[in-house]
């Protein structure tokens, strides 16, 4: 078996070899139910293979093929993947993926359309259309849309079958429908009839005998081939002359493989297995005829088809056709076999665009023709359904359609571009002066010699240098003298210039004898085909009956004989059907007055004999006109026979003339009598139209003046009843706003009067009751009866003297009253008397309403209470809060004082020779640092945590890079030497990680977390510390392998003073402050920390998040040299410090550096000194006797020589108020007690301009 080429609509897809066929099902909503009726009528061994494409939404998954799977015992598959098609089988399309198949596999592509754009079913159509051939059968069932009446008809030009749901049946009609309309569709069945019938489509398509006749342009055939092509000629010919009669059309000349690939369609329809049981169908049946047309005149065509030709021919001809020439030229353009049309619109919208592209203003004419009536009307509508999403791209869409509810229509401004028009290549003549024809896929179906005729047509139309645009499967090969190619892959050619001569029309036309084209036709015939005894009968009629041809009443020609080409000619221009148009001029007018006298009466007319040709040639020709009415014919038609008589005698030789005088003058007299009869009639028909036309004229005007003036009254009605009509609507539409709004207000106050409970009463002017409320009746002893009594009559209970002067002086729009009042029961109210305003805002009584108050009042004697109560409290609260933070601030001094003892004697201690030399002694020294810093730490905790509360701790923010605060912690971490190993993992792309924060307070957030950390992890138990980032925020991490926490103790963890419990805490206990400090800190930067742990014994992760900034690149901070002694070689320093050990201890430390050092005990002494003294830095201490630091510094500033000496307070008062007191005061440096010695030396260096700061 010989490979097929691949498909020409789509070159990438290759054709399958099944020997089964392939049913597309198509459906949208309501689908599913259709297709659960359709499997349970489907035997699970009928032979076919099944492709369900639904319209599924590509949010969710689908299970479709379970519920098909409920309805049938074959496989069900949702195709996800490539698969190959079995028969017995169902497959399902799979949420947000396009469907298609290929050399018979199924794949699957993710779809691309936007949401709405329901084209997956056309899509697939094609494609199993273009591999499957006849093999390919699609089922249009329930659904939206249209979604499949564009793919079913390339089903049906491909030779399979197109089945659609009956549209009662349906559960949604409008894609049934829309399948059913394209006429392409051959069964219309219940869901539930389909699949046997699809079963007998089937066996009958097996037992189909045809025929075998090659034909390479054709795919393979379906049925079998048996028997050869002469056998099957005489009932061929018999089927087409039978055609022909019901018809009017003629295919004769296509060839024999298209016509038997047609009538094979209608066999397997009709149940027939051979060309004589479907002749016997075909004569018994009088529709099919008409049915078998249909399948023949399958012409199916796209928007842009085929897109490369499309293409080529954009670059390649339009812009020479539009650039050449004058700029207001016609640019003509003809499409032969246009079909429906979407061809003939395609080309409109390139020349238009090109136009625009060359700013050109040339007019367009597209001349459209089809043989089939059907398609030109779909053509001319311009309307076309969803589904050509798939073929016009978005630009072309939203610039040449406007969409209609489901459909997409052409916009006027190209419609007005194209003249469709019904058209027989084989018969009619053709356009003239064409730039560009367009004849795709039709000449493959022709037999080689009317190609050749058609293609010398073509060339006869075409202007010179004429482009021609033909189908992939078609060439010139047969008229290669005439066209040369231009892009001959994608058939364009352009037309040769030949000699006059050379030209032809191409076909025999209307002038040629038709008797000549049949003994040509036969001369063309097989050998030992049987001739057809009707065809014998005609032929014999023809060769006695003179010429004729059969017009309507406006003179259009219906139907010729053989031979009357002899009396007609083609005018140049526009082809015409008109008989007056097309006969020779010297018969025009015999014709024409013949033609009149035989619409006057119901009698044949004989015309004058008219002279015709001139010589030997000369003849004359009677017209004959008889009008008849046939029938089967629906109007009025005309016979027209042009009958040769013998010319009179010839006239005598010149030398003869004497005896031949009396003969000339009787000739001369009688074509004198014909002139004047000739004239005579004329002037009778002119005298009878004139009188008919004026007549008709005068009826007219009097039957136009009664429509005008009818048309007047009835538009004048219409005006007025239009008018009633708008006012009726608008009165209505308001009458029912009003009552609508009215029965909203009644319900309104109806629910505020029961949900308010509030006393209401409305009194006119003179005080009488017009309506009250049902809690009125609590105060005033009014029953409904009451109404239209005055309120002066109605006793109360409201200790109220002045209520009816108060309600007058508001009737009279005097004031609005509103004062609260008591009531016998102890209750109180607050009554409010307020104007009682009518339409126009006029005033016409009051309204009086009672609010029960005495809850209010009762509270707000008790609110009195409590604010004097909370007055004092806050005093007292005050007071305490300030007692408080001077006892903070005291303790902080006095606990830090020690400290910083001990921190000092530490340092010297661990820089001894002896020490460093003793590593027992080195170690002690080492844990005495670490306690101290651990107590301080709790100390600034205690005292962080009381600023954060009380709303005074400042941070002092700026950008930094939080991995480098983590590096330089863990570095710490590591030189201390901890038995928990603590892990850093920075990002793969060691960016900085850039916040805005305070660098201290985001150390405190680090250490916390971490010494918590290794105080709940056991010795060896690994700790990470990890940075990370998203979008937006920095992550920091510490996670530990330590005991964990419970679900209960997780949700406490930061409360403060909250602790785990002791048993899980290995005996290291603390204050439970600083996860509290964290947290806070941390939102207080903005950020958040979270803590999670699987159970006790399994570790805990604390996560803190923190927002990023955008500082721009960042340079790293390069590590700290080594320090080195001697650093303050040079430097002179004054130390006051009322605590003697402190300020040995520190002058021993600072000398160490080779300081020199001037060391006081006393504030006083230490002025006295420094009056003839200079010095490089000044160290004091704040809180001492006699004169605190503020004091002395303020003095010492006060010399001349020490105003601007850098001067350094050392002390345990921390707060940020201590810090700006002291810059207040005169220092530049404010350190904390215990102070570290390198932080102490730092400060020196970086004051007195050792170091640069």
């Amino acid at each position: 078996m010989t490979e097929q080429p691949a498909s020409p609509h789509n070159p990438a897809l290759s054709p399958s070899h099944l020997d089964f066929p392939v049913v597309g099902i198509g459906a949208s909503a309501g689908g599913l139910e259709a297709i659960r009726t359709f499997f349970q009528q489907m035997p699970g061994d009928c032979g076919m293979a099944f492709v369900v494409v639904l319209h599924l939404s590509p949010d969710h998954q689908s299970v479709a093929d379970r519920i098909i799977q409920e309805a049938t015992p074959m496989p069900v598959r949702q195709v996800t993947e490539p698969v190959p098609i079995e028969r017995n089988h169902v497959y399902v399309i799979s949420p947000a993926n396009r469907l298609s198949t290929n050399d018979g596999y199924l794949r699957v592509t993710p779809a691309n359309r936007r949401r709405g754009d329901h084209v997956a079913i056309d899509l697939f159509f094609r494609d199993l259309a273009d591999v499957h051939k006849d093999h390919a059968f699609c089922v249009v069932l329930s659904g939206t849309g249209a979604d499949g009446a564009v793919g079913l008809s390339r089903i049906k030009e491909q030779g399979g079958m197109a089945l659609a749901q009956t549209p009662d049946d349906a559960q949604y009609d409008s894609m049934p429908r829309a399948a059913i309309e394209t006429g392409m569709v051959d069964l219309v069945l219940p869901a539930a009839e389909m699949p046997q019938k699809l079963m007998e489509l089937w066996r009958t398509a097996r037992q189909v005998k045809l025929p075998h006749i090659e034909d390479d342009t054709l795919p393979p055939p379906l049925g079998t081939r048996v028997g050869d092509a002469q056998a099957a000629e005489p009932l061929l010919e018999e089927i087409l002359l039978q055609l022909r009669n019901a018809t009017g059309h003629d295919f004769q000349h296509y060839k024999r493989a298209t016509v038997l690939r047609r009538i094979e369609r209608r066999l397997h329809v009709t149940g027939q297995t051979d060309l004589a049981g479907y002749l016997r169908y075909l004569e018994q049946h009088t529709g099919e005829a008409s049915a078998l047309l249909g399948d023949m005149l399958i012409g199916v065509t796209n928007f842009f088809r085929d897109r490369e030709a499309f293409e080529s021919l954009e670059r390649h001809v339009l812009p020479q056709l539009v650039s050449e020439g004058e700029d207001n030229r016609e640019i003509r353009v003809w499409s032969a076999g246009c079909s429906t049309g979407e061809e003939s619109y395609s080309l409109a919208m390139l020349v238009c665009e090109q136009l625009a592209v060359e700013q050109r203003t040339s007019k367009v004419q597209v001349f459209a023709t089809d043989l089939d009536e059907r398609a030109i009307g779909i053509a001319r509508t311009g309307s076309y359904p969803e589904a050509i999403v798939t073929d016009v791209p978005p630009t072309r869409l939203r610039q040449f359609f406007v969409k209609e509810d489901q459909h997409y229509r052409v916009r006027k401004e190209v419609r007005e571009k194209v003249l469709f028009a019904r058209h027989n290549l084989l018969s009619d003549p053709p356009f003239s002066q064409i730039d560009l024809i367009v004849c795709r896929n039709l000449l493959i179906y022709l037999d080689r010699e009317i190609q050749h005729d058609i293609l010398q047509m073509f060339h006869y139309a075409l202007r010179g240098g004429g482009y021609l645009f033909l189908g992939t499967s078609e060439s010139v090969d047969v008229a290669g003298e005439l066209f040369v190619p231009v892009d001959k892959r994608n058939r364009i050619f352009r037309a040769r210039d030949v000699s006059p001569a050379g030209r032809s029309s191409g076909r025999q036309l209307p002038g040629a004898s038709r008797a000549t084209l049949a003994q040509a036709l036969q001369a063309k015939a097989k050998p030992g085909r049987k001739p057809s005894y009707a065809e014998m009968h005609h032929r014999a009629l023809a060769r006695r009956t003179p010429p004729s041809l059969i017009i309507d009443g406006d003179g259009n020609i219906l139907y010729m004989s053989d031979g009357v080409g002899h009396y007609l000619q083609l005018p140049a221009g526009e082809p015409s059907r008109n008989l007056l148009n097309l006969v020779m001029p010297s018969l025009r007018l015999a014709l024409r007055s013949t033609l009149f006298q035989a619409r006057q009466g119901t009698e044949a007319v004989t015309s004058r004999p008219v002279d015709l040709g001139d010589g030997e040639h000369r003849q004359q020709v009677e017209i004959t006109v008889q009008p008849f009415k046939d029938e089967l014919s629906t109007g009025e038609c005309l016979l027209v026979v042009f009958e040769v008589r013998a010319p009179d005698p010839a006239l005598p030789l010149p030398g003869v003339i004497r005896q031949t005088d009396s003969m000339v003058l009787h000739n001369l007299e009688r074509e004198l009598q014909r002139t004047r009869l000739q004239l005579q009639e004329t002037i009778e028909q002119s005298e009878i139209s004139s009188e008919e036309l004026t007549a008709s004229n005068e009826e007219m005007q009097a039957i136009n003046e009664e429509l005008r003036s009818a048309s007047e009254e009835l538009e004048t009605s219409k005006e007025e009843l239009q008018s009633i009509n708008e006012e009726l609507l608008t009165v209505n539409y308001e009458l029912k706003n009003k009552v609508e709004e009215t029965d909203k207000v009644n319900d309104y106050l109806s629910n505020l009067i029961a949900s308010t409970d509030i006393a209401t009463v409305f009194v006119d002017r003179n005080l009488h009751i017009r309506w009250f409320t049902p809690r009125a009746t609590d105060l005033f002893n009014m029953l409904p009866v009451d109404t239209g009594r005055s309120l002066l009559d109605i006793t109360h209970r409201l200790d109220y003297p002045a209520l009816a002067d108060d309600a007058r002086a508001v009737a009279k729009g005097e004031t609005i009253i509103e004062r609260e009042i008591g009531a016998q029961d102890n209750h109180w109210y607050l009554a409010r008397l307020l104007p009682y305003r009518a339409s126009e805002q006029k005033i016409d009584g009051t309204v009086l309403t009672f609010i029960d108050i005495s809850k209010n009042h009762a509270a707000e004697e008790r609110v009195r209470l409590g604010e004097e109560r909370l007055s004092k409290q806050l005093a007292e609260s005050q007071s305490s809060s300030h007692m408080k933070d001077e006892f903070f601030a005291v303790m902080s001094h006095e606990l830090k004082h020690p400290l910083n003892l001990i921190q000092l004697n530490a340092e010297i201690l661990r820089r001894l020779p002896t020490v460093k030399s003793i590593g027992a002694a080195s170690k002690a020294v080492g844990t005495i640092c670490e306690a101290v810093s651990s107590q301080v730490r709790i100390i600034d905790d205690l005292l962080d945590v009381a600023r954060i509360r009380t709303g005074k701790l400042k941070l002092k923010t700026q950008p930094v890079d939080l991995g480098a605060i983590a590096r330089g912690i863990h570095a710490v971490l590591l030189s201390e030497q901890h038995p928990c190993p603590v892990r850093l993992e920075l990002p793969a792309d060691d960016l900085p990680l850039m916040i805005e924060g305070d660098v201290t307070r985001l150390e405190q957030i680090v250490w916390n977390l971490l010494n918590n950390a290794l105080k709940f992890s056991p010795p060896g138990g690994d700790i990470r510390l990890v940075l990370s980032q998203d979008e937006t925020q920095a992550r920091l991490q510490v996670i530990d392998q330590g005991v964990g926490l419970s679900q209960d103790n997780l949700e406490h963890i930061f409360d403060l003073f909250s602790q785990a419990p002791q048993s899980a805490s290995h005996g290291r206990e603390g204050l439970g402050i600083g996860l509290s400090l964290v947290r806070q800190l941390a939102q207080a930067h903005g950020g958040s920390v979270e803590a999670s742990s699987a159970g006790p014994g399994k570790g805990c992760t604390f996560t803190v998040r923190l927002p990023l900034c955008d500082t721009g690149p960042q340079l790293r901070t390069q590590a700290p040299e080594p320090l080195s002694e001697g650093r303050l070689q040079g430097t002179t320093v004054l130390l006051v410090d009322d605590s003697a050990e402190v300020l040995d201890v520190m002058q021993q430390l600072l000398e160490m550096e080779s300081a020199e050092v001037a060391a006081y005990n006393d504030p006083l002494k230490a002025l006295e000194a420094a009056a003839s003294g200079r010095y490089d830095v000044i160290i004091s201490d704040i809180g001492m006797p006699v004169m605190d630091g503020h004091a002395l510094i303020k003095a010492l500033r006060g010399l001349a020589h020490l105003r601007h000496t850098p001067a350094i307070a050392l002390t345990g008062y921390g707060a940020s108020a201590d810090q700006h007191k002291s810059r207040q005061s005169g220092f530049d440096r404010h350190l904390n007690k215990p102070v570290g010695y390198d932080e102490l030396v730092e400060a020196i260096e970086a004051l007195s301009g050792s170091v640069p700061c």
